[in-house]
């Protein structure tokens, strides 16, 4: 969040509102994280708030894992697999409901036309008044999730649904948004706070020393270069859609099996990563060994490599996955390492 002296400029095209002066502004109350889940286990962050104004971005910490103009948080699951068992998103403070939708499916918006989710790209939602001029906003909920209605009272930790898909969303993920409001303004929208910094910080590209989540919280949510956040085995070339659904998870496979493929899903990889694949077969001999380059930088990426049966059938036992992503810096390189085994019967 930028601060020039005790005015708030939030991060998105606040240009054209007023500006809000950091002291009269009631201190928001501290808030919960809004999903049930454990961040770099079973959930991730995939996105921040932008804090660029221009054509660039630029999240809290000063790196790029955002999006140009993004106005939330984006807490991502794995897959649908867990998105149909169900990830919780829970009111992170006291207020009342102001609107709600539950009726719209679970989708991948890129394979559907673009009027279909036209104003309504929010998806399942909630929005929430905590008074004060707080809001916040749950958005891509799971269809016919949403427990709550405009004018229920909710209170912190209430259950809202769940995790979905629906509306401008490409892999199951909750977009959490916080809005400051200026009371008596009659506006419905005002201006994008990041739960990260709060309303005004000290020390730039660093977590605010009141963000709106406690201190402990923050702290539990490190800012990560790179998450290598789900990997696997397949016999057959594993495609995007279904490890978005969660096709890939097999703990067995045929001995019988042409080819035995080794996956990975990556979030915010950059140019020149260098990633090795190594299979290992039950006897501790490798099986494959490959490495190519990151090209470009991207917040989502999944990648594989692949190797043809050697004989009439595979060994049959434990096979062992190594994925290794080597990234440079001014330090001499950091190494990040992942590990899956399948069994092949």
């Amino acid at each position: 969040m930028f601060v020039r002296k005790l005015f708030i400029l939030i991060c998105v095209a606040l240009w054209h509102l007023p500006p809000v002066n950091a002291t009269e502004i009631a201190p928001p109350p501290q808030m919960i994280v809004p999903v049930e889940c454990e961040i770099g286990w079973n959930c991730w962050i995939v996105n921040y708030v932008d804090h660029e104004r221009s054509d660039g971005v630029k999240d809290y910490a000063c790196g790029n894992q955002t999006t140009n103009g993004h106005k939330g948080t984006d807490f991502m699951i794995r897959n649908y697999r867990d998105m149909q068992g169900g990830v919780i998103v829970r009111a992170v403070v006291d207020g009342t409901v102001v609107g709600s939708r539950d009726q719209m499916k679970d989708i991948d918006f890129r394979k559907i036309p673009k009027e279909r989710i036209a104003k309504k790209e929010c998806g399942n939602g909630v929005r929430i008044d905590h008074g004060e001029g707080w809001f916040t906003q749950y958005c891509h909920m799971r269809k016919n999730s949403v427990r709550v209605k405009k004018g229920d009272a909710v209170k912190q930790g209430d259950i809202l649904g769940f995790v979905g898909s629906s509306g401008k969303a490409a892999v199951p993920h909750l977009h959490f948004r916080v809005d400051y409001v200026a009371p008596n303004s009659g506006k419905r929208r005002g201006a994008v706070v990041d739960p990260f910094v709060g309303v005004a910080r000290k020390n730039a590209c660093e977590a605010g020393e009141n963000a709106l989540w406690p201190r402990n919280i923050v702290e539990s949510m490190p800012y990560r270069q790179i998450d290598i956040f789900d990997m696997g085995f397949s016999s057959a070339k594993p495609k995007d859609d279904g490890l978005v659904q969660g096709l890939y998870d097999d703990e067995t496979l045929s001995i019988r099996s042409p080819r035995l493929f080794l996956w990975g899903r990556f979030l915010h990889v950059k140019k020149g990563d260098r990633l090795t694949y190594i299979i290992k077969g039950p006897d501790g001999g490798e099986v494959l060994n490959y490495t190519n380059t990151i090209e470009k930088d991207e917040i989502y990426r999944t990648l594989h490599a692949g190797v043809r049966r050697p004989a009439l059938n595979w060994e049959e036992g434990t096979y062992y996955g190594y994925i290794k992503l080597v990234r440079a810096d001014d330090k001499g390189g950091r190494i990040y390492e992942s590990e899956a085994t399948i069994s092949l019967r």
